[in-house]
């Protein structure tokens, strides 16, 4: 009959050595790949052009008005922000005002078409702002817009009235 003194006696110690570092080897393995956790990446989004056509004209002909003289300041505005800049400044894409007689003012047919397109932008992280107005007399008109993630054209149509 054997006991446990038998078997520690006839076991070599070598085999013991082995075994122990063995055994150690694959637990230091397996607790290292156990702490490596493959991460998964989200891909940034890549970068795409967005298109402005603003069409401008008059509600009515003030070829004939006793108006036709005066002047009215048309202003055309495009900036981008990026959401990550500490500042929270945006850039100017397009920035044009100018000025004509109302007489001058294409009618809806014959509108004035200005198309501005905004180079590599990065989804959310950028924002693209449109600002329309005009201001004639005393009277100023003016309309804020934005794109939407997914919107690749807008057009912003800025009537005279």
């Amino acid at each position: 009959m054997f006991s446990w003194k038998t078997i520690q006696s006839h076991t070599h110690p070598l085999t013991m050595r082995v075994s122990t570092t063995y055994l150690f080897v694959v637990l230091a393995i397996s607790t290292l790949t156990a702490c490596h956790q493959t991460e998964e990446v989200i891909p940034a989004p890549a970068p795409v052009d967005k298109t402005v056509v603003f069409e401008v004209f008059g509600n009515q002909d003030f070829s004939y008005s006793r108006y036709g003289e005066e002047e009215v300041t048309i202003q055309l505005l495009i900036s981008r922000n990026d959401k990550d800049a500490p500042s929270g400044m945006g850039t100017e894409v397009l920035d044009s005002t100018f000025t004509m007689p109302l007489q001058d003012l294409p009618v809806r047919a014959n509108r004035l078409i200005i198309k501005k397109v905004v180079p590599g932008v990065l989804g959310e992280k950028e924002p693209v702002f449109i600002r329309s107005g005009y201001h004639y007399r005393q009277t100023a008109f003016g309309r804020n817009q934005t794109f939407s993630p997914g919107q690749m054209e807008n057009t912003v149509q800025l009537t005279v009235y």
